[in-house]
C-alpha cells in the first residue's frame, strides 16, 4: 500500500522564498504562497504575481521560473 501525502500550503516558508523579478517586464514579483508537498523528498512550489504579466511558479528543486 502507497502512502500519498497531501501538500500544505504555506505563507511564511523556512527557508524564505528568493526575491525574483518579472523575466518579461523586469518588475520585482510580489510572493503570495508556497506549496510543499509530493513524495520522497518533498517538493516546493513558490507562487509570484507580477502586476502587468500574471502569475509565476518558481520551483525549488530545478530553480526554474516559469508562468502559472
Amino acid at each position: 500500500m502507497t502512502m500519498r501525502r497531501v501538500a500544505r500550503v504555506v505563507r511564511a516558508p523556512e527557508p524564505p522564498p528568493p526575491p525574483l523579478v518579472c523575466p518579461t517586464c523586469d518588475s520585482a514579483l510580489r510572493y503570495k504562497e508556497t506549496v510543499i508537498g509530493g513524495v520522497k523528498p518533498e517538493e516546493r512550489w513558490d507562487y509570484f504575481e507580477c502586476r502587468t504579466c500574471g502569475a509565476f511558479v518558481y520551483r525549488d528543486r530545478t530553480r526554474k521560473l516559469r508562468r502559472a
